[in-house]
């Protein structure tokens, strides 16, 4: 059987300090778990989509909304230093269990990226897969890319004079399998890129983001 399959993953742990109970909170009518949910569902290519908490509660939401929950995340991977990576890990061992040898990439789309569509998914795994890349990422053009400055060979040169400056913006992953299970990250030397706009790359992590976020909307 070849690997051809792609495994959507959507991290929402139960804490947040600064914005308590974010995956949850309510963004227009839906939670921003549901509008990942919801992302990745419509989005073409996924095959099958998993929440990854540790929450009963967020549990609950995210089968409700149409995905899948089929584990609770352990403590130890539900803490502020467990890694992103560590949680890919863990989803990924029991897909190779629950579906031995079928997925070739998997998708992260996390709550915390509300404004996110599905076309972004989609032209992101499209970008990875079409191209064969280890990776592909969602980035959003730099602020100020003007400003930039990097260090070059001891000397000091603008970022816009090497190409144009993007930062990432958390709103899609997308990991080659083998890539992980080779010990690979989310960044690869052939990491390939899809671009959103500025305004659709807020990252939820304040009740003030919160409240941007439904402006824009709103607008």
């Amino acid at each position: 059987m070849s690997r051809s399959r792609v495994l959507g993953l959507i991290p929402a742990r139960g804490g947040s300090k600064r914005l308590p109970g974010k995956n949850l909170a309510d963004l227009h009518g839906r939670s921003l778990l549901q509008r990942a949910i919801d992302a990745g569902l419509e989005a073409r290519g996924v095959d099958r989509l998993v929440v990854s908490t540790d929450d009963p509660a967020i549990a609950d939401a995210a089968r409700a909304g149409g995905a899948e929950v089929p584990f609770l995340r352990p403590p130890e991977l539900a803490t502020d230093e467990a890694s992103s990576l560590d949680v890919v890990r863990h989803a990924m061992a029991w897909a190779d269990q629950d579906e031995p040898g079928v997925f070739s990439h998997l998708v992260l789309l996390q709550p915390t990226s509300p404004l996110r569509t599905a076309g972004d998914v989609e032209q992101t795994l499209d970008l990875c897969r079409g191209l064969g890349a280890s990776t592909a990422v969602s980035v959003t053009p730099a602020p100020k890319p003007d400003l930039l400055m990097i260090g070059r060979d001891g000397v000091l040169a603008r970022a816009s004079g090497h190409g144009q400056p993007l930062v990432l913006n958390g709103a899609v992953y997308v990991l080659g399998w083998d890539h992980v299970k080779n010990g690979g990250g989310f960044l690869a030397p052939d990491t390939r890129y899809h671009v959103m706009d500025e305004h659709r790359s807020l990252d939820i992590d304040t009740p003030g983001d919160l409240q941007r976020a439904a402006h824009l909307l709103k607008s």
